[in-house]
């Protein structure tokens, strides 16, 4: 583990999991640190010299209170393989990555030799368009027993994801009490989640010309307004907004299904895969995605 200044009074957590060849650099999803890829990232380290961050707000990266625009992340990935010597690199990138990755791709692609993206959110700055005109939900409260001790959350979270996390991201992700075990809370800045997804920017996937694996979990939309929780006491303005942002998450997904036509792109859809798609489907994904870094 190292620590690599991106801005002033703020340093990212690098993770250093060694090997040979050019760099492979994972980022993480939203509310995860570098460690999620703790047990994943090393399997690439003969062909790679594999690296993963953890972005600012979260685990041991420093907690600033500005900086979680989609720019600003994307830059702080920059400031990275500066701060490393490094020229170019691939990318494997997670949920909420989606959009800095592809910033990084579409504003420095001098510095992208190949984008691996994991079931990534293309639709970021509709959700940033959402949280606009409605409050942020409140977190669901965990269940007693599923809080009661270290263990106990690392099994909940198995559960809901579908596989272990490895153990490092427990302890990184999560404060427990020294005495008695009790999770305490969530490891991160109270508003980090916040910001990023209201920072979230409109990215152009159609605008990479790396080379792109996109594996993605096919999960169909009702595409409708009124589902959502509530919807009958909004106002009607804030319920005319919210059937306009649901039309265009529809169109972005037909938009993403054009996208992954283009040459250099390659877009599977994983059967009977979970969002955390190098868990639930992890030697489908290791090997597409070692086949893609070595042949694409």
């Amino acid at each position: 583990m190292k620590r690599v200044k991106v801005a002033e009074e703020v340093e990212l957590e690098l993770l250093d999991f060694g090997g040979q060849g050019p760099a492979l650099v994972f980022l993480s999803g939203l509310g995860n640190t570098g460690h999620v890829f703790d047990t994943f990232a090393p399997e690439f380290t003969a062909a790679h010299h594999v690296y993963a961050v953890t972005r600012r707000g979260f685990g041991s990266s420093s907690w600033p209170e500005q900086g979680y625009d989609t720019a600003t992340l994307g830059e702080d990935v920059v400031r990275v393989l500066e701060g490393l010597g490094i020229a170019k690199a691939s990318f494997v990138g997670h949920s909420a990555a989606g959009p800095e990755l592809t910033w990084v791709a579409t504003h420095h692609p001098e510095r992208v030799e190949k984008v691996v993206y994991l079931d990534v959110r293309t639709n970021g700055d509709l959700l940033a368009e959402f949280l606009s005109v409605l409050p942020m939900p409140p977190p669901s409260e965990p269940a007693p027993e599923d809080v009661a001790s270290r263990a106990a959350l690392a099994a909940a979270v198995a559960r809901d994801v579908g596989g272990a996390f490895p153990a490092h991201e427990i302890d990184e992700a999560n404060e427990f009490d020294p005495k008695t075990g009790h999770y305490l809370r969530d490891r991160k800045w109270p508003y980090a989640e916040e910001r990023v997804m209201k920072g979230f920017s409109q990215v152009d996937f159609a605008a990479v010309t790396a080379a792109v694996l996109f594996l993605y979990v096919d999960q169909p939309r009702s595409g409708r307004a009124e589902d959502l929780p509530g919807f009958s006491q909004m106002d009607l303005p804030v319920q005319e907004k919210l059937r306009t942002l649901s039309a265009r998450a529809l169109q972005r997904d037909a938009e993403m299904q054009s996208v992954m036509s283009m040459p250099n792109w390659k877009g599977i859809k994983l059967e009977h895969a979970r969002h955390y798609v190098w868990l639930t489907n992890h030697d489908e994904v290791l090997r597409e995605m070692k086949t893609f870094l070595e042949t694409f």
